[in-house]
């Protein structure tokens, strides 16, 4: 019988934020060795092993078993290598859906997998365009290279004098129908690599701006979880992933999916017996997948732009604190993580400290 220590193996990690972070603090209990690519100051670099600066991805990828990512964005060079090598995880194909909108857009209609019916224009003008002859000028406007919580996207509601700039962008853009929704809701789950799978119960989320603000669960409803494994077994993914959804009278439509740990799985640091942290490096370093029942209810509050968080906020939650330098309007700069018996004690948690951190409301 094979010993815990036969696996003690060194974990690259392709950038360093507080996903990379809490990553690492979550996999200390085990006999691995962290190795991150980012610049020094960032949050994981303060806690791996090692930190490389990203001209020397070649160098960490070369002395790592495996290698992963905490943001799909990071150096294209480092992850096709990482690819190249044999050890990337999840693979390249997750990434090379996330690196244009109307790629995945596109994976989720050839794989019948549910979500908002939309158009692929070449440029801002036809996207104006399309906007108007399907939508009568109502829908979103995504940029389909680069952008993330809720940057490059347009929210037009019949006001497009205001996008005019829009017509002499040169870009690609996804033209989606305007989804009035009930509710925003999320999965995170996990998939190894003998392709089993395990999903936490989905939590309602609530955005400003494209961006999380807090959520919490559980939701019961077991269509988002076959939803989730349908798209993970056609991709064969290995690690954790987040999806993100829109609930329409009872419709359950894919917004987007992340191929890494996720803000919305922030609360099973606390709300879980296994953490989506130590699922993802379970997964990738082919241990046994944990249980991802919930010991309690439990939600998460962001920090967003802003160092101010009084004391008070303890006495509700549990917080936990990025370490990052400089304070910047929408910039996650920790979370508050809250446990409850109930749905009603987390929602009335998270009622009292977003009135303790954001006392002016939310700007962002």
């Amino acid at each position: 019988m094979k010993s815990l220590t036969q696996n003690s193996i060194k974990i690259g990690i392709l950038g360093g934020g507080q996903l990379g972070w809490m990553m690492i603090l979550e996999g200390r209990k085990y006999p691995f060795a962290f190795y991150v690519m980012d610049e020094p100051e960032a949050p994981a670099c303060k806690v791996a092993d090692k930190c490389f600066t990203p001209d020397d991805y070649k160098k960490m990828i070369d002395e790592v078993d495996v290698v992963t990512f905490e943001f799909e964005h990071v150096k294209e060079e480092a992850l096709q290598y990482a690819e190249d090598q044999g050890k990337l995880l999840p693979r390249l194909n997750t990434v090379e859906l996330k690196r244009e909108r109307w790629k995945e857009k596109t994976y989720y209609k050839e794989h019948n997998l549910p979500t908002p019916r939309f158009y692929i224009a070449n440029d801002g003008e036809e996207a104006l365009r399309i906007l108007k002859d399907e939508f009568n000028n109502v829908g979103v406007l995504k940029q389909s290279r680069g952008g993330y919580d809720g940057k490059g996207q347009y929210f037009i509601k019949g006001d497009v004098e205001k996008y005019g700039f829009i017509k002499d962008m040169k870009c690609k853009f996804v033209v989606e129908e305007f989804v009035n929704f009930n509710y925003e809701a999320s999965i995170i789950a996990v998939r190894d690599r003998n392709g089993n799978f395990k999903a936490y119960p989905p939590t309602f989320n609530y955005n400003e701006k494209g961006i999380l603000v807090y959520n919490y669960g559980p939701l019961k409803d077991n269509r988002f979880a076959e939803i989730a494994k349908r798209l993970m077994d056609s991709l064969e993914y290995v690690g954790t992933i987040g999806i993100e959804f829109f609930v329409r009278d009872g419709e359950i439509l894919i917004n987007e999916f992340a191929p890494r740990v996720h803000n919305t799985g922030h609360y099973t640091l606390d709300a879980a017996f296994v953490s989506q942290f130590e699922q993802h490096l379970r997964a990738i370093t082919g241990l046994e997948i944990g249980a991802t029942e919930l010991l309690s209810y439990g939600g998460m509050v962001n920090i967003l732009g802003t160092d101010n968080v009084p004391l008070e906020v303890l006495k509700y939650g549990k917080v936990y604190w990025y370490g990052k330098k400089e304070v910047r309007k929408r910039r996650k700069l920790g979370h508050v993580n809250v446990v409850g018996s109930n749905l009603e004690d987390v929602k009335q948690k998270i009622d009292i400290i977003m009135k303790l951190i954001y006392p002016q409301g939310l700007d962002l």
